[in-house]
């Protein structure tokens, strides 16, 4: 009959069992790159590629490069030349203005209706002399030569005569002379559009019908010649008509540029053997256009075989460099093809790389926005490199930035260019972006990035030799694209984190902060386990050195990995005092059970903080499936002095956690229980310290619970190095403090060195 410690459940306790490595192909990443591989043939393949033009605007073209084919191509110059045409016989517009003849008949009444108030206020001597309003005609008239022209009880008669006949001037339209002189010299009989102001109508009319400001002086003098005199009808008529039709030159700038939209391209024919360029001459962009429409003009006389097998050529080109991109990931990360996530991640990734290429292109080719010669310029290859390079690593950007470069330079007729240039991003990045542990270190990366595109350029622009404005559009583009790239991963990184759980090292970084609530509370109710989490992440920081693992991600999983010990701070070792151990009233089985939850309730805090992965398993793996040897030999010891026969089951004294398996989680699983068995050393030597380390290596070992992790013996024995080394610094014994003579009583000579007061 099985007795109380004896349990038929042993599976933790066979959890250290050794058991055999199975290699299996990772279908599931395959899977991932048989996709990828696809959707690049769908991006890139037989979608009318912009066809790589080596020359630039301005440069000397080393070769005559002559048709082997006719083709069709507009003439710049032609359609430049047509449109202008049309934009010149496009009818200037004027705006008629109403405002304008009722505030020169305001003008008119008011003088009108001060006319003879001024000439009554004259005295009789002074008729002579003019006026004292002078805005009034500013000519000199009597009282009598007032009364002469403008009978007093005909005011009101020639005040509607006159304003009648300047009506009826503004109605027709008054067209300045300086207008008339600057648009339309040598020009009487041109066609104008007018617009009416006051309802929104357009007419055009020819320049003949409308009069001058003198000619409707004249007219409206002659209107009303028979009334009143007409001098000074026309004296009176000039000083107040005004222009009323006025130039618009925003209306007629959108008149020219509907005429020039009318206006069709100037197509032509080229036949075959047509030179395009001669050698020495410059290339213009009409030169360009004749290229491209050349090469295009080969595409599409390709027969269907011959596409499908320039198709099947690209692809075969593309599954090769998947294929050595997946065998250099193989070499350098491993691990990610064994994570399917990490693989999709490094997918979608590539795929935005190359689909900005095809949008680039896409947009060059339909609106000419973007010039051919600064387009590979423009494709952000930093992005995905930079993003790899963050989330999974240095070693994971190598590969995919040789895929996305190969991929791309495929797109672009082969251009080794466009591989050259994806080539010195990828370098760049990898040895700008491995340490990257603040956002402000991204910028120091987008400008070694824009350094090396604008070295590239200046390199390309000595065979080239562009114009400045192509180069200086070259320089732009590097100078664009990098930050484009910096801009969006500093915007992406927390969706990407979050969305495929990644912990980076600025993720990290903020968790480091001492003010983290929980590890406020930590140092508060568990000082003791707060003090051991320090000094075990001083020791786990130096092992990651010395082996050259993450030292970050290992001190911030340092700091979190005991937060369970909160739930019972008074039952470790580290908060207890010697008159005050709970454990002395319990059972070595109930004392073990409140050791081993601290796991369980560390994991359920962590989760309730929302703290990311690595630190979830740091809390699970640093005890890993280890036993508790000090209750489990306390419960061996009273089965002896009970003098029972019985045994005590090893699985009820073990944690339920996992072992370690990075490198990462051995140097906290080991630093975490050499720390703690530190505390215990009376006098500590580096002897004393060596032989501690020494023991828990070993009991490590044989326990089984370094055996999941993919560390050597050699780094194994670093990280015990470092340990010993770091250890005998922190427990070095001190000198005694020798005691001002002036202050405390000399001792007498009976008494020992050992008698006065260490410091």
């Amino acid at each position: 009959m099985p007795t109380l410690f004896q349990k038929k459940n042993r599976r933790i306790a066979e959890r250290k069992t050794e058991r055999k490595v199975k290699r299996t192909l990772p279908w599931k990443a395959l899977g991932v790159g048989f996709l990828l591989w696809l959707s690049a043939i769908v991006l890139l393949v037989n979608h009318g590629a912009l066809p790589q033009i080596e020359l630039v605007e301005g440069q000397k073209a080393p070769s005559t490069l002559i048709a082997s084919t006719a083709f069709r191509c507009e003439n710049l110059n032609e359609t430049s030349l047509k449109r202008n045409q049309a934009a010149l016989e496009a009818a200037p517009v004027f705006k008629q203005q109403s405002n304008v003849i009722d505030r020169s008949l305001k003008s008119l009444n008011n003088f009108l209706d001060t006319l003879h108030e001024t000439a009554a206020s004259t005295p009789a001597k002074d008729q002579d002399t003019p006026p004292r309003k002078e805005w009034v005609l500013q000519h000199e008239l009597t009282k009598d030569q007032i009364n002469a022209y403008i009978p007093k009880n005909k005011l009101d008669a020639f005040r509607d005569e006159i304003t009648s006949a300047m009506k009826a001037m503004a109605t027709d339209g008054i067209l300045s002379d300086e207008n008339r002189a600057t648009l339309f010299p040598d020009q009487s009989d041109a066609l104008i559009e007018i617009v009416y102001d006051d309802s929104g109508n357009r007419d055009i009319i020819s320049l003949k019908k409308l009069r001058s400001p003198q000619q409707a002086a004249q007219a409206i003098a002659q209107r009303i010649k028979g009334k009143f005199d007409y001098a000074f009808v026309l004296k009176l008529s000039q000083n107040f008509i005004e222009a009323n039709v006025l130039f618009d030159d925003t209306l007629t700038a959108q008149n020219r540029e509907q005429a020039m939209e009318t206006v069709n391209p100037v197509i032509q024919t080229y036949p075959a053997n047509s030179i395009l360029i001669r050698a020495g001459d410059a290339v213009t962009p009409q030169t360009l256009l004749l290229i491209q429409q050349h090469e295009s003009q080969l595409l599409a006389d390709q027969e269907v075989g011959e596409r499908r097998l320039a198709d099947v050529g690209h692809s075969i080109l593309l599954l090769a460099a998947l294929v050595a991109s997946i065998i250099m990931l193989r070499l350098l990360a491993p691990e990610v093809l064994r994570a399917p996530d990490r693989c999709l991640l490094l997918a979608l990734l590539s795929l935005f790389t190359l689909g900005s290429a095809r949008l680039l292109t896409m947009v060059s080719l339909q609106t000419m926005l973007i010039p051919a010669s600064s387009l590979i310029y423009l494709v952000p290859h930093a992005f995905a490199i930079l993003m790899a390079a963050i989330l999974l690593g240095s070693s994971v950007a190598i590969p995919l930035g040789f895929w996305c470069s190969f991929a791309t330079a495929v797109f672009f007729e082969q251009s080794f260019s466009v591989f050259v240039l994806g080539i010195f991003s990828t370098i760049t990045v990898t040895l700008t972006a491995r340490n990257v542990h603040q956002r402000s270190s991204l910028f120091k990366a987008g400008l070694w990035i824009a350094g090396v595109h604008i070295l590239f350029a200046g390199i390309i622009a000595i065979f080239n030799q562009p114009t400045l404005p192509v180069l200086g559009g070259q320089l732009f583009s590097s100078l664009l694209s990098a930050a484009f790239s910096i801009v969006l991963t500093i915007l992406t990184i927390p969706f990407f984190e979050k969305l495929f759980r990644i912990t980076t090292d600025i993720t990290l970084l903020e968790l480091s902060d001492m003010g983290h609530p929980l590890l406020q509370k930590l140092a508060l109710q568990a000082p003791g386990t707060y003090h051991h989490s320090l000094m075990v992440a001083t020791l786990s920081q130096s092992a990651a050195e010395a082996i050259g693992a993450n030292p970050l991600l290992v001190r911030v999983c340092a700091y979190y990995h005991d937060i369970g010990k909160m739930a019972k701070p008074e039952f470790f070792a580290e908060n207890i005092t010697e008159q005050n151990n709970p454990h002395d009233d319990l059972s070595p089985h109930m004392s073990a059970l409140v050791i081993i939850s601290h796991v369980k309730e560390g994991l359920a805090l962590a989760r309730r903080h929302k703290l990311p992965q690595p630190i979830l398993d740091a809390i699970e793996q640093h005890h890993g499936n280890g036993l508790i040897h000090y209750f489990y030999q306390k419960a061996k010891n009273q089965l002896e002095e009970q003098g029972s026969s019985d045994t005590v089951n090893d699985a009820d004294f073990r944690y339920g956690g996992a072992p370690a398996v990075s490198p990462e989680m051995v140097i906290l699983s080991l630093t975490d229980a050499v720390e703690a068995a530190s505390r215990s050393i009376e006098k500590p030597t580096p002897q004393k310290i060596s032989n501690l380390v020494n023991d828990i290596f070993t009991i490590k070992l044989r326990d089984g619970q370094l055996d999941h992790a993919a560390l050597t013996m050699a780094q194994i024995n670093a990280i015990k190095e470092s340990i010993i080394f770091s250890l005998s610094n922190m427990l070095h014994g001190r000198v005694a403090y020798t005691p001002d003579e002036d202050t405390v009583a000399q001792p007498t000579d009976e008494a020992s060195p050992e008698s006065q007061s260490p410091a």
